[in-house]
């Protein structure tokens, strides 16, 4: 939850630096929407309750058998063609990227694809 709130603090700066966000959780569409709703995010909250993509990534816990499928929390920086940027495994909360982490992803990554970047070349 305090990361999400993080995302929504970032949300006003990604337009100006051609960045989307997007959240997918193994929660239910519903519990989402209240979720996304409640927090002020305007970008897309994502469900995958059935399993599906966090089965098909490879991004299932088998270590607790007690309470079934868990997800680990990894978080993605893409490129606009959706190659991998960076992955952060965010198993345990101080893997989870900052805004500050965030930034510095886009930065690098709008100089990878942005002929225009650098206004004195």
């Amino acid at each position: 939850m305090v990361q999400l709130r993080h995302l929504v603090t970032l949300q006003e700066e990604l337009p100006s630096a051609y960045c989307r966000v997007a959240v997918v959780s193994v929660d239910p569409p519903q519990v989402n929407g209240a979720l996304r709703n409640g927090l002020g995010a305007t970008f897309p909250f994502l469900s995958d309750h059935e399993h599906k993509a966090i089965e098909a990534l490879d991004l299932v816990d088998t270590s607790d058998k007690k309470h079934g499928t868990i997800a680990i929390p990894y978080a993605f920086s893409l490129l606009p063609d959706l190659t991998v940027h960076r992955i952060y495994n965010g198993w345990y909360y101080v893997g989870r990227p900052t805004n500050e982490e965030l930034r510095a992803d886009m930065r690098a990554m709008i100089q990878q694809c942005r002929d225009d970047y650098d206004v004195q070349a």
